[in-house]
Parts: structure tokens; sequence; C-alpha cells
């Protein structure tokens, strides 16, 4: 079945060569040698028994024949990528699959998520959490939203968020503790990540010595379990203002001191270029950037 299309690398070559009117031009276009294409057309010219090209000065210009198929490919050619076009690209309405860490799931996306369902009904968002950096390019996943300082070279990545740590409490506990001074940050109830004691660059950066005495001291494993802690009266953490923006706003939690430390919170946003919902992931990063950036 379609015997002729045995040459279909031939065909290519004749239209491009017939479009540029020349091989040399098509060569470069198709990323081969001009022998290749030269080659390529005087078989596919032998299995025909016509002639497709005759050399005019310095061009190479299609017989009547030539031009003939050459315009019947360009056309079939050009149907082809406008269908593989339409496959391949999914319309804006539809579902996009976003993974993220809880807390930023917790903190941003969905207290703000009716926002987005307002600009954009047709979207739905399917929210999942996961620790891990899922396989993008192979799974159902249209956006991650990571954590970290990490690259990730087969994928696109932008980062959306970066902010320094900075102490938060609830205003009670900020009065009961007498934060208005900061030496007694010294002998304040404090809430540590599991991964990483980050408290020492802020007393370091503070200038200040913490209390040997950790008997009240609190683990949690991320930001959006620390910030609940504190919330409700457990002591200080350390935490991103603009994570905590909903709740800084609310008065839920203060900063009581500018002093910030190492390292930054940095979340970055991260998909496949070659998405068939790239038109979707798009609006929803747009969005998302727009959310971020508010004052």
């Amino acid at each position: 079945m379609y015997k002729e299309l045995n040459h279909f690398t031939a065909l290519r070559y004749v239209e491009a060569a017939a479009r540029h009117q020349s091989y040399s031009l098509a060569a470069q276009e198709l990323y081969v040698t001009q022998a290749a294409v030269s080659q390529q057309i005087r078989l596919l010219e032998s299995h025909l028994g016509r002639k497709l090209f005759y050399r005019q000065g310095r061009t190479m210009q299609p017989t009547s024949q030539g031009k003939q198929l050459a315009q019947a490919l360009s056309d079939s050619f050009e149907s082809i990528a406008a269908s593989v076009k339409q496959i391949s690209c999914e319309p804006l309405e539809g579902v996009l699959t976003v993974t993220t860490t809880q807390s930023f799931a917790s903190m941003i996306l969905i207290p703000n998520m009716w926002r987005f369902a307002q600009a954009y009904p047709h979207i739905a968002v399917r929210v999942l959490v996961s620790p891990a950096v899922e396989d993008i390019r192979h799974t159902e996943v249209d956006v991650a939203i990571r954590y970290g300082h990490s690259q990730f070279p087969d994928l696109e990545q932008e980062v959306i968020l970066e902010d320094q740590l900075v102490p938060l409490c609830s205003p009670t506990f900020a009065q009961q503790a007498k934060l208005n001074d900061i030496a007694n940050m010294a002998h304040c109830q404090l809430v540590y990540y599991t991964y990483n004691d980050y408290w020492q660059n802020w007393f370091n950066k503070a200038g200040i010595s913490r209390c040997s005495d950790n008997s009240q001291w609190l683990e949690v494993s991320n930001m959006d379990f620390a910030l609940g802690a504190v919330i409700t009266g457990h002591g200080v953490c350390l935490g991103s203002p603009m994570q905590a923006k909903h709740y800084l706003e609310q008065g839920l939690l203060v900063q009581p001191f500018d002093i910030s430390c190492e390292p930054s919170v940095r979340y970055s946003f991260l998909f496949n270029p070659d998405s068939p919902r790239r038109e979707r992931i798009s609006e929803f990063r747009n969005w998302l950037v727009d959310l971020l950036n508010k004052p």
C-alpha cells in the first residue's frame, strides 16, 4: 500500500529543492549534505523515468513535472503538519495537573484557587501533593512546583518565588515573650525543621546566643506544619513572608524582626516544553507569577 512512499525521503528533498530552487539550500534546511539531496533526486528521477530538475545558471529549476509534484507534496506536507499540530496541542480548556509540596499547596495554591477558577472557568486544576519530583515527560503531571536549588536540564525551569527566612509567630506570643527586645529570642520556644537547623544561621546573623536548653523546642517536617504550630501560639519559626503572606495579612502571624538568614526559600516552575497542554500551562504560569508578585 502506498508503494510510492517508499521514496519518501527523496520526495521531501524534491519539495525543498523546488521551493528553494537550490539543492544546497534544501540540504541546509533538511540538515543533510548537498550530495545526499542530489543522489536521492537522481534515484527518484530514474525510478519515475523523467527529469524533475534542470540546471539554470546557479539554480536548479523544476521541470513542469517537477513543479506539479512539488506543489502536490507541499500541500500534502502542510496538511500533515497541521494534523500533527492539532493532535499534539490540546485546547486551552481541560484539566491541568499540578504537583507541589504540601507547604506550597496549602499556603499559596489552595487559598487562591478560587481566583484562578474565576479567571479561567474552563480549566480544572488537579493539585497533587508529593515530596518527589515526578517524571513530567512520561506521566499525566503537567506542572511541578518544586522547592530547592536543583536544576532540571530536560525541563523548562523558571524560579517563581525566592525569599529569605525570617522569624514568624502569633501576635499573642510576640507580646507574651516580649519580642520588642531581640535579646528575648534567646529563651523562646523555637520550631525546628527536621532536615536542617536554620536557627543557628539566624542567631549568628542576629549576633546573639541562643539558650542551650532545648526542652521547649518542636521539630516539624515542613513550613506548613511550622506555621500551623506558631499560629496556635507555639513559639517562633523561621519562614518565608511571601509564603506566609495570607496569614500575615489576616493578622494571624507577625514578623517581630527584620533580620533574615540563609538559605533562601526558592520554588521553581517546571514543565515539559513538548507538552500538548502548553497553552494551558502558559496561562497557569502567568496567573501564578502575577499572584506571587502582587504587593
